[in-house]
């Protein structure tokens, strides 16, 4: 059995990458199961899905401790959510990062586990057939090119099945499976080595934390005010909103409707963005009637 796991944000498509491989895979005569686990359930937050691939009847449930592949479509993930990326990564595990060749030698790469990392630029494929960092079938076609038995047509069949059920045009369904297919093409096949040391079991149970023991305390309790400033949300966008202050006309929706309070407004009640914390939601930029807001594709 192949398990694979893909990391991403809201609004990338991880979900939709598991469904494709898991549709490649069964058109391919294998067994699939494909899954996500959402945390935040909104966009840009940190998502994780999981698709395993096998040749016989899969028992198995629940989450992919130990992935055979890793397909992470930002690579802001491995310093946000590094912990949950590199779970389960072992030496020979093929970990796929969508960011630029040159990255591979990056502020954080001391500080990575060993694994078999493989840099490249999903987004500017995306961008390239879409206009957009639409990078669910590329990242599909990664994952697909380390499966012997997934050829490339085979992909791009699986690739309009599912985008088809969103009821997209026809065109956009081949940019996906144009995508898909650029992206298998610039894929090293990397052989997947599934064999590997069971999980270690604590033979002594960890002690309980004191306020599970105490009456006082009915759940964790964060006591810090303000914590949620000390974290750069910012991270989760993947477009931006810019503000023309010639056009606004300071009726103050965009103030009002940002769900993050990431707005501000100055001495002249002109907004402005805090962008260390917008999430890229762009509310602000539906709600603004004057069309002094416009969006920008986060490079």
């Amino acid at each position: 059995m192949i398990e694979v796991r893909f990391h991403g944000r809201g609004g990338q498509g991880a979900k939709i990458a598991s469904r494709i491989l898991g549709r490649s895979a069964l058109l391919a005569g294998l067994y699939a199961q494909d899954f996500a686990l959402f945390g935040a359930e909104r966009r840009g937050a940190p998502v994780v899905s999981f698709t395993r691939l096998s040749e016989t009847p899969i028992d198995q449930r629940g989450y992919i401790e130990e992935p055979d592949l890793v397909v992470v479509m930002d690579d802001s993930l491995l310093k946000e959510a590094r912990a949950q990326v590199f779970h389960g990564v072992y030496a020979g595990t093929p970990v796929f990062i969508n960011a630029a060749a040159t990255c591979a030698a990056g502020d954080d790469a001391k500080e990575r586990p060993a694994a078999n990392f493989v840099f490249l630029d999903l987004s500017s494929i995306a961008r390239g057939f879409m206009g957009r960092d639409f990078v669910s079938a590329a990242a599909a076609g990664v994952a697909a090119k380390c499966v012997p038995a997934i050829s490339v047509d085979i992909l791009a069949e699986a690739v309009r099945i599912e985008i088809a059920e969103f009821g997209l045009p026809e065109e956009l369904i081949d940019k996906n499976a144009a995508a898909a297919r650029e992206a298998y093409a610039r894929t090293p096949r990397i052989p997947l080595c599934t064999r590997r040391e069971p999980l270690r079991s604590l033979d002594v149970l960890p002690e309980p934390p004191p306020y599970l023991l105490s009456p006082q305390f009915t759940s964790p309790t964060i006591l810090h005010r303000g914590s949620a400033a000390l974290r750069n949300t910012g991270d989760w966008r993947m477009e931006r909103p810019e503000i023309d202050l010639s056009q606004c006309k300071r009726c103050f929706l965009c103030y009002l409707y940002c769900p993050d309070a990431a707005i501000r407004l100055d001495s002249d009640n002109f907004p402005h963005i805090d962008y260390d914390h917008c999430k890229g939601c762009l509310i602000c930029y539906e709600e603004c009637p004057t069309d002094a807001i416009t969006r920008r594709t986060e490079l």
